[in-house]
């Protein structure tokens, strides 16, 4: 769980040859107030979409690195993932959504004051991208551009795939370069250190459930509040990489 020997050797000798793309320096945004104040955005890499709007591209080489709003009133269980890779199982995202995209479970935050608002729209890749150009020079500064203007202090992405591992740490620093404040979680140790996102929580969970598992609010939750702790603590320089211990 959480490493390479999930994959296949042919995906194996491909991640460990793939040229990481590094984050150099990286940004640090330190938390501007109390959590129970702050105004939160998610954002997650397994290509999810509400009914009606356009899939991803999965015939794009290298990867489509275009971006989806979802609405922040949306239902986890409308969302549908559109997500290219064979690598990973799907059925956890199939069964539950919130595995990767949390939405029910940030409206239960707010609700128990631990946060203050969810943000008024999310942001949805598809971050299998092995050619990452055209997402770093377009899709992450649109994305920032979206949260810096809804006001949004706090991001909380989410990877699927091992290719997602990456993206997600890419858009963690660009918002953490706009401002806001990042958690990351990441499901392979050897990406977060080569990627270097400000702040990372590494889950020893196989990849397509990084929340551990669906239908299972209580187990979801221990996820996010790790990663929750990680923007509280003062003491992480970046960049960091935390392990989530069950």
């Amino acid at each position: 769980m959480g490493n390479l020997n999930e994959f296949s050797l042919k995906w194996r000798l491909f991640l460990k040859t793939y040229r990481w793309r590094r984050i150099d320096p990286v940004p640090w945004t330190p938390l501007k107030k109390p959590l129970a104040q702050c105004r939160l955005a998610l954002a997650c890499s397994a290509g999810f979409i509400v009914p009606g709007q356009q899939p991803f591209d999965n015939e794009i080489k290298g990867g489509d690195w275009s971006l989806r709003e979802i609405p922040g009133d949306a239902e986890a269980k409308s969302l549908i993932e559109t997500h290219r890779s064979e690598v990973f199982d799907h059925a956890g995202l199939h069964a539950d959504a919130n595995l990767a995209f949390p939405l029910d479970r940030a409206r239960e935050l707010v609700a128990r004051g631990r946060i203050g608002t969810v943000n008024r729209r999310h942001i949805s890749f598809m971050g299998s991208i092995t050619a990452p150009g055209r997402y770093l020079r377009d899709s992450l500064p649109q994305a920032a551009n979206w949260l810096v203007e809804d006001g949004v202090d706090i991001a909380l992405i989410v990877p699927v795939c091992p290719m997602c591992n990456q993206a997600s740490a890419l858009l963690a620093g660009e918002l953490e370069r706009r401002g806001i404040t990042t958690v990351v979680v990441q499901l392979l140790r050897e990406v977060a250190e080569k990627v270097r996102p400000p702040r990372a929580l590494f889950v020893p969970f196989k990849h397509g459930y990084p929340l551990d598992s669906p239908n299972a609010p209580v187990l979801q939750h221990a996820v996010i509040e790790a990663a929750l702790k990680l923007m509280e603590d003062a003491s992480l320089t970046p960049p960091s990489i935390v392990d989530f211990v069950k």
